[in-house]
């Protein structure tokens, strides 16, 4: 998969602006932050503010990605901060396991109906309920136990959606699922009170 580079003046500024994100707010981010989303990463959450059909001035919060339409242009997608994450799709011990901000194997549906595994997790900060595939995880997962010499039962305790803690060069370290992380498996110094 190709992954999508932006450079700064082919954005949707005016797009932005009518959600209260102006030019010169998205140029005074950080500069890392600005790296990320030029590679197609996700904004922070950001205060958003926009009038609807009825003049009314309505606020809140979302994160925000930029994406390449057919034509080549460059659009933006939100995705907005939820009152809470819609779960009903999971059963009561997945519910709890979510909520407690574990990653979880779960079963999806994709955009046609069909269901697959993947793993899943809340976005903390937009309650949005995030999906990767588990061939993508489990191939970094992969890496991972070649890398650090894992056993098939250190990396089921993973997939399990529970952080693993490791002396690695003399040094205790966690490492666990985190699909709020670029690889999606997260590495912390410290044990797993700190990893969480």
């Amino acid at each position: 998969m190709k992954k999508e580079q932006f450079e700064f003046n082919e954005l949707p500024y005016p797009t932005l602006a009518r959600f209260g994100l102006t030019q010169e707010m998205i140029e005074d981010l950080p500069l890392c932050i600005l790296k990320e989303i030029g590679k197609g990463g996700y904004s922070p959450v950001l205060p958003m503010r926009v009038t609807n059909e009825n003049g009314e001035v309505i606020e809140s919060r979302s994160r925000f990605a930029f994406i390449r339409m057919d034509s080549g242009e460059v659009d933006v997608v939100f995705y907005p901060q939820l009152e809470k994450s819609p779960l009903e799709a999971f059963t009561q011990e997945q519910q709890e396991d979510l909520l407690a901000g574990k990653a979880i194997l779960a079963d999806v549906k994709d955009a046609d109906g069909r269901s697959s595994k993947a793993f899943v997790q809340i976005d903390t900060e937009t309650n949005q309920v995030m999906s990767v595939p588990t061939p993508v995880i489990g191939r970094n997962l992969e890496v991972l136990k070649d890398e650090l010499k894992l056993s098939p039962a250190e990396l089921t305790v993973m997939q399990k959606g529970e952080p693993l803690t490791l002396i690695m060069e003399d040094e205790q370290g966690t490492v666990g699922i985190d699909l709020n992380d670029k690889t999606g498996i997260r590495i912390n110094q410290g044990d797993s009170q700190k990893w969480k």
